[in-house]
């Protein structure tokens, strides 16, 4: 698959569904995605050769939604030829089989999709008639993108369920798993806590002084040199890779340096548990109004 030199993306199964540990997220083909971003929305050759460098270098699947703006549509131009699986969510308090068959004419796509619910809200809405699509071959996954543990603990029992995506940093001290997730795929979204630890000092973090954000920032840094991690973005996918319930990661790109840059991390070692506890023992609790974003603006 990968005819050039570089980095190969390595690949994890859970039960019979094989998925690389780095996801291309492509809300920036929808808009200009993210506190940090700098370049806004690549235009659609930028996003051809991203989703080409993506399946040279070992991704296996791309991550969208019906709420992403565009997305969808712009991918449905640029994947034919290319061998990459579709994850996309149902819209936002849609009906599951409305949203979905937009999705498709927009994707271009007539097969199996992973298909998610965007929220948990909708999951008593929705769930049953997600459940269908799996039965009629529609889905070869179905899951619930969640917010917060508390939601994580409530979708938990759903019948059939075969995925989660969460938003998971390395300063996010709250999602504790228990039980057997050798069948179930957990994505990470938000690794850089929506581009907050990448940025580090160059901007204002919501709830959170600056003086305390530099004393984070600079445990990071020091916590990346002790375990010889070549910087903060490092550590903070090697965290997340080393944490036993994680399958993969769902990772944005503008361009297509930021892409390699992401696909090098990721086919790096994780921590290992030593380092991972340590840490987590380094680092302060945050508030939860900085880790989750939807309270910004609070």
């Amino acid at each position: 698959m990968n005819d050039q030199a570089g980095p190969v993306v390595p690949v994890r199964a859970r039960g019979a569904y094989r998925q690389s540990a780095l996801v291309l997220g492509t809300a920036q083909l929808g808009g200009a995605y993210g506190i940090a971003n700098r370049t806004g929305m690549p235009d659609d050759d930028a996003t051809a050769r991203m989703l080409t460098a993506a399946r040279d270098l070992g991704v296996t699947h791309v991550d969208t939604a019906r709420a992403y703006g565009d997305s969808e549509r712009r991918l449905g131009a640029a994947l034919p030829g290319l061998d990459l699986n579709v994850i996309t969510k149902i819209g936002p308090g849609a009906s599951v089989g409305e949203s979905l068959a937009t999705s498709r004419e927009a994707l271009g796509i007539t097969g199996p999709l992973t298909v998610l619910l965007h929220r948990a809200a909708d999951v008593p809405a929705g769930w049953a008639d997600l459940r269908q699509r799996l039965a009629t071959g529609e889905a070869d996954r179905i899951g619930v993108s969640v917010q917060s543990p508390d939601e994580l603990r409530q979708v938990l029992t759903l019948p059939d369920l075969g995925y989660i995506q969460l938003p998971c940093n390395i300063l996010d001290k709250r999602w504790h798993f228990e039980g057997d997730f050798s069948d179930i795929v957990v994505t990470v979204r938000s690794a850089y806590l929506q581009g907050l630890l990448a940025a580090g000092r160059d901007v204002t973090w919501p709830h959170l002084p600056d003086a305390e954000r530099d004393a984070v920032v600079a445990t990071l840094d020091r916590l990346a040199a002790e375990f010889g991690r070549e910087d903060r973005t490092d550590l903070c996918l090697a965290y997340l890779l080393s944490l036993p319930w994680v399958t993969s990661l769902v990772v944005g790109a503008e361009t297509e340096d930021q892409l390699r840059r992401n696909t090098d991390l990721i086919s790096r070692k994780p921590l290992t548990d030593a380092e991972r506890e340590h840490a987590l023992a380094a680092l302060p609790e945050m508030p939860v109004q900085l880790l989750d974003p939807s309270r910004w603006n609070s």
